[in-house]
């Protein structure tokens, strides 16, 4: 066996391989071996067929497979053993390979296109210039979540009458007209909360009621869909009767939550693993966690500016026609060749930031060990079970949920990038020039869909003109 590669340009090339019947006889005659050993065939008793004619039904095939196995390994090893930094895989030049003569040729060549993965130059420094934004939490959102936490934390009174944060529980019956009720008409006994009433006409009759006082309203109009009409009812959606159908709803119990005091007990619900004494620190200590919410979209925006500002920096070349051709080898059911042409800009920028951040990722050791990828699951998994009301949940099964965790590489694969790009994002704010902008959540939103909106734009005016 002789095997080669030649450069056809800068970035790309081909591999020669040619092989002679010593490289692959015995295989060949190995496998035909034992085809015959199983072979059954009429006339003859098992493993008895002669190899002639296993040969004539069997031989074309089998050398077909034993010379691709032997090919397949030589390119795996060249590429290997020759340090030889590709893009994608090794494509078949169909025009070279289709011409083999399978039944006559003794020796053989194949050639396989390659691209190679471009040097890239790149050093972060302070040269490089990137906005982060820094959301500033308004007073209106930290008075919402200090109420939200108030009724979550308060307590259940029952007041004489009822008012539009109050849930009314009673006897529910459909009605043939605001007197009659209806012979096998719907009915249930349950809780409605006025808030949820959308219709503004019905929801002023549940207000400023008693226990025992009688509503009559039409179910189908009260809520926004059906599905909420339904669930009132415990019934399925095509089982309501028709719109203008009267129900009436007789009041046997009005709840209200009760909003908890701002006091140190409220302070240590709502923070236990802290010391809040004040309204002041509670802000501030909630202001902190609804930015740091915020921040991880405004890290995904920085990310991408980032992206965009080395791709420029970094100046990366491709193979282009062979990445098109790859693409096309490895999504034949999925892609055509007009829309690889289409998107090609989309495939070759994600493809260079790709290369790019496998490069700044080995010029800088960035690695996710497998006790970084634990703890951060032991974190998210006491989070959400926090959530669930467990502030102090066993540490065995804090382990066992993160061992079944472990246990699936989809998942951890996503844990794992999101690691990865945490650790890229540090790299950029510790390397780069940083220039820090406070921006309100709604003007960051506003921000990114009128930059996404504007790539769109000229994307679909590039297209235009093509």
């Amino acid at each position: 066996m002789n095997i080669f590669h030649e450069n056809t340009s800068d970035l790309a090339g081909v591999i020669k391989v040619q092989i002679d019947e010593n490289d692959y006889k015995e295989k060949v005659d190995n496998a035909l071996e034992d085809l015959q050993k199983k072979a059954q065939m009429p006339g003859f008793r098992p493993g008895k067929v002669p190899m002639g004619l296993v040969k004539k039904l069997h031989g074309k095939n089998v050398l077909k497979e034993q010379v691709n196995k032997i090919l397949a390994e030589a390119v795996y090893n060249y590429i290997k053993d020759n340090e030889l930094k590709i893009l994608g895989n090794p494509i078949p030049v169909k025009e070279q390979n289709e011409a083999i003569d399978w039944d006559n040729q003794k020796e053989f060549e194949f050639q396989y296109s390659i691209g190679f993965a471009p040097d890239i130059n790149l050093e972060l420094s302070e040269n490089i210039e990137v906005d982060y934004h820094k959301i500033k939490v308004d007073d209106k959102i930290i008075d919402e979540q200090i109420d939200n936490l108030r009724r979550q934390y308060g307590k259940i009174i029952n007041p004489e009458e009822s008012d539009e944060h109050d849930a009314v529980f009673g006897e529910l019956i459909q009605m043939d007209d605001s007197e009659t009720i209806a012979s096998d008409g719907l009915s249930n006994k349950p809780t409605i909360h006025i808030n949820n009433i959308k219709d503004q006409d019905i929801k002023s009759r549940f207000l400023s009621r008693k226990v025992g006082d009688e509503i009559i309203f039409d179910l189908n109009k009260a809520f926004q869909s059906k599905t909420e009409a339904a669930k009132i009812v415990e019934t399925e959606q095509d089982k309501l009767p028709p719109e203008g159908t009267l129900f009436r709803f007789t009041v046997e119990t009005i709840s209200r939550i009760e909003p908890s005091d701002l006091n140190e007990e409220f302070f240590k619900k709502v923070a236990p693993d802290k010391e809040i004494t004040t309204e002041a620190e509670l802000r501030d200590l909630l202001s902190e966690q609804i930015s740091m919410q915020y921040q991880a979209e405004v890290d995904k925006h920085f990310k991408n500016e980032v992206s965009e500002k080395l791709l420029k920096e970094a100046n990366i070349e491709l193979p282009e026609e062979f990445i098109k051709e790859w693409l096309m080898e490895s999504n034949k059911k999925d892609l055509t060749r007009e829309k690889i042409e289409a998107d090609f800009d989309n495939y070759s920028d994600s493809l260079k930031m790709q290369l790019l951040e496998n490069k700044l990722i080995e010029d800088h050791n960035l690695k996710i060990t497998d006790e970084e990828l634990k703890n951060h699951l032991r974190e998210y998994v006491k989070m959400q079970l926090k959530q669930y009301g467990q502030q102090n949940p066993e540490e065995e099964m804090v382990e066992n949920f993160v061992n079944n965790i472990m246990g699936k590489k989809e998942e951890t694969d996503k844990v794992s990038q999101k690691l990865m790009d945490d650790k890229l994002i540090n790299l950029y704010k510790s390397n780069l020039k940083i220039k820090e902008k406070k921006i309100s959540f709604d003007e960051f939103v506003n921000l990114v869909q009128e930059k996404y909106k504007t790539k769109q734009n000229n994307k679909d005016n590039q297209d235009n003109q093509q």
